[in-house]
């Protein structure tokens, strides 16, 4: 009987070595950070198609991405008149939210995580994501790819963006 419990011993403690090596992996904090930026731009879409109460939940869908306060810089010399500096998480969701209630559709396609460093409860990220943000009159402020370089915080046991800057550039 002995033999036999050991061949099925081995095996199982080889599913289980390889398990913990996956949570390891999983849940370390750069890992944690790549899969919260490319859910924000998901939960960000906004599709042409998308009904019209979706819409009105979209600045929700990012809130909890947002720490309190948010410092944001780049963008065209139109957006950097409401956008620049910093800005409440409320105010960020109600902005949000119009946008996304009046726009055609707001498009982040193939979000790539370049590189992120983490000291502390503090993180520093770089990301690019082709983006197209589309008005109802077929202008495009945004239409080509956002390299991010974004920092993250550590708050309450949960890592929430405090500070993004963009530039764009053509595809």
């Amino acid at each position: 009987m002995l033999p036999a419990m050991r061949r099925l011993l081995v095996p199982l403690l080889l599913v289980l070595v390889l398990l913990g090596g996956f949570g390891w992996w999983w849940y370390q904090p750069e890992r944690v950070i790549a899969r919260r930026i490319v859910a924000l731009f998901d939960a960000a879409k906004v599709e042409d198609t998308t009904s019209e109460i979706s819409r009105t939940t979209r600045g929700g869908a990012i809130q909890g991405f947002l720490a309190p306060n948010v410092t944001i810089r780049g963008g065209t010399e139109e957006t950097q008149e409401y956008l620049d500096g910093p800005q409440s998480r409320d105010s960020i969701v109600a902005n949000y939210t119009m946008a996304a209630k009046n726009c055609r559709r707001i498009s982040f396609e193939t979000p790539e995580v370049d590189e992120v460093t983490v000291t502390g409860d503090t993180a520093q990220a770089k990301a690019r994501v082709d983006a197209i943000v589309e008005i109802s009159n077929n202008q495009r402020p945004a239409d080509g790819i956002l390299n991010l370089d974004m920092e993250w915080k550590k708050i309450d046991g949960t890592w929430v963006l405090s500070s993004i800057a963009w530039k764009e550039t053509a595809r």
